[in-house]
């Protein structure tokens, strides 16, 4: 079973309405006491992250009074066949 993360920074801010790069980043500071550059608050509205610092979570979740789930939605799970995996192949091949 796979399950996809999709990050929802851009919804999660309209829903709070916060509509700039600037607005949310005083408020990180304003209100989680947490300083991003202009460059890293643009990249996390606009991008797909492939890490995300605990401490920024944290800050954001503090921010925008949501929670990680609200943050990454996830898509629907979808089942993969064992018959398509290596270790399932091989013990097949060994019966």
């Amino acid at each position: 079973m796979t399950v996809q993360l999709r990050w929802r920074l851009r919804q999660v801010m309209a829903s709070r309405e916060v509509w700039t790069g600037k607005e949310l980043r005083d408020l990180l500071q304003r209100r989680a006491n947490f300083t991003l550059s202009g460059p890293s608050v643009y990249a996390l509205i606009n991008n797909e992250p492939v890490q995300v610092k605990t401490e920024t979570l944290q800050a954001l979740c503090i921010t925008l009074q949501c929670t990680p789930n609200e943050l990454y939605g996830v898509a629907a799970p979808q089942d993969l066949s064992l018959a398509n995996e290596p270790e399932a192949a091989d013990q097949s091949d060994k019966s």
